[in-house]
């Protein structure tokens, strides 16, 4: 999904801030979907000029503050893209990158980069607990266990191959292969 159509998302559930739909965005989709505060503004300007959403309230205060609700329109289009999503899911990750040269650095980055992608996905687990998921859709609350499931899952494998990976590694560059 597009930030536009996390604005309009966000939307769907009440008129909010720019602040707000911000907050959400990192809140409700951080498991899920992406959006910096550089993409966040622009696209809600792109959904007011299509009249998907519309200003509530004073217009000539901060992107932050000002009040936004979303149109008929902007409905319809969430409706279209949500309708529109394929099954495909996408995996961009820095850390795999890492990984696959692994070969290429010294064995107390790679020590680092394993040891930051654990806290980092123990983090996350946290944090998808702490969600209030008894006030969410069924849907909502299926991301978050789809989430939990995988960030489990990739705990797992990392406690068992993690460090496997980092002594073949230390190995190959030795010579022991």
């Amino acid at each position: 999904m597009d930030v536009r159509t996390l604005c309009l998302g966000v939307l769907s559930f009440g008129d909010t801030s720019g602040y707000g739909i911000r907050k959400a965005v990192e809140d409700w989709f951080g498991h899920f979907a992406h959006a910096s505060l550089g993409a966040i503004y622009p696209a809600l300007a792109k959904a007011v000029a299509k009249g998907e959403i519309e200003v509530v309230g004073p217009g000539d205060v901060s992107l932050e503050k000002r009040v936004f609700r979303l149109t008929e329109i902007g409905r319809q289009a969430l409706v279209s893209s949500v309708s529109a999503a394929s099954g495909e899911e996408v995996l961009r990750s820095p850390f795999l990158t890492a990984m696959f040269f692994a070969h290429l650095v010294e064995m107390d980055d790679v020590n680092r980069i394993v040891d930051e992608r654990l806290a980092g996905l123990r983090q996350e687990q946290r944090r998808l607990r702490g969600l209030p998921s008894a006030e969410m859709t069924e849907g909502q609350r299926f991301t978050i266990r789809y989430a939990m499931a995988m960030t489990g899952a990739a705990i797992a494998f990392m406690e068992r191959e993690g460090r496997a990976m980092v002594t073949a590694i230390n190995r190959e560059k030795s010579g022991g292969f």
